[in-house]
């Protein structure tokens, strides 16, 4: 049996085609999202807790205050889910001598909801 003509075939592979591209581009641009969005979160909270800490009267007010810092400000960025790490390193010892450095860390671990090999 031979078709005599094409017609709406072009409009069938234009849907394959871009249900073929759309669908994993959809994908990805949701996981780029989800990093950056994450990413100013950690960044913000860093900053917020570095803040909090250093206007502190001591080391363990300060690690206190920059940990609920870290905590509110993840919060507010969306990105908080109890995951959330805060180290803290400090250039001198006790952390708040004058002259020395603070180096706040903030760590989140993103599950991405990229499909499996």
């Amino acid at each position: 049996m031979k078709f005599k003509s094409d017609e709406g075939n072009v409009v069938i592979e234009f849907i394959g085609v871009l249900t073929a591209l759309i669908i994993p581009l959809t994908i990805i641009a949701s996981a780029c999202i989800d990093v950056s969005r994450t990413f100013i979160g950690t960044e913000v909270a860093a900053r917020a807790g570095s803040r909090a800490f250093v206007i502190s009267s001591s080391d363990s007010s300060g690690r206190s205050h920059a940990r609920n810092a870290t905590r509110v400000a993840l919060q507010d960025q969306g990105v908080w889910d109890g995951s959330v790490t805060t180290s803290f390193k400090c250039s001198l010892n006790p952390c708040l001598t004058p002259g020395g450095y603070v180096t706040i860390s903030v760590r989140k671990t993103i599950h991405l909801s990229l499909p499996a090999n």
